[in-house]
């Protein structure tokens, strides 16, 4: 059994170490590639207190991080208020498969729902088939779409 702690304006992240390794592999799973002390100064600018973002992390026992989903609050026309944009959800090789994704997406539904969002919205690599259909069976909806950004 997990414990999955929320941090909104909170640095003290504990296991903060193993975190930042999680972190390194989501990045490099998508495509990135960043430092350990890059991790930890984004992770640093999420906290400050002007931030609107959240990190959940997920605990094994001994306070070993297995896990994250990491996200921030944003304002939708669409959304008739707030909504929560789920940029990351990970989960350590070593605890795959055993229902901690499934578990994290659902603690982050309900903190989002504390917080007044009305809606929770992400994005997923076409070709990654496994967060599709944890995404499916957990009853979110999955929509074609096209991504579109820049760096400024």
């Amino acid at each position: 059994m997990s414990t999955i702690v929320a941090y909104h304006h909170d640095e003290s992240i504990l296991d903060l170490e193993r975190v930042i390794t999680l972190v390194q592999q989501q990045m490099s799973f998508i495509g990135y590639h960043q430092s350990r002390d890059e991790v930890a100064s984004e992770i640093r600018n999420s906290m400050k207190e002007q931030s609107r973002a959240a990190f959940f992390v997920a605990y094994e026992e001994d306070a070993t991080a297995i896990g994250f989903a990491y996200g921030n609050i944003c304002c939708g026309l669409e959304t008739k208020g707030d909504y929560f944009w789920l940029n990351e959800l990970f989960v350590s090789k070593e605890s795959r498969n055993q229902g901690l994704g499934a578990e994290l997406l659902e603690y982050v539904q309900a903190w989002s729902k504390q917080q007044g969002c009305t809606y929770l919205a992400m994005v997923t690599h076409p070709k990654n088939a496994k967060a599709q259909a944890l995404y499916r069976e957990m009853g979110l909806e999955l929509e074609s779409l096209v991504w579109v950004d820049t760096y400024l």
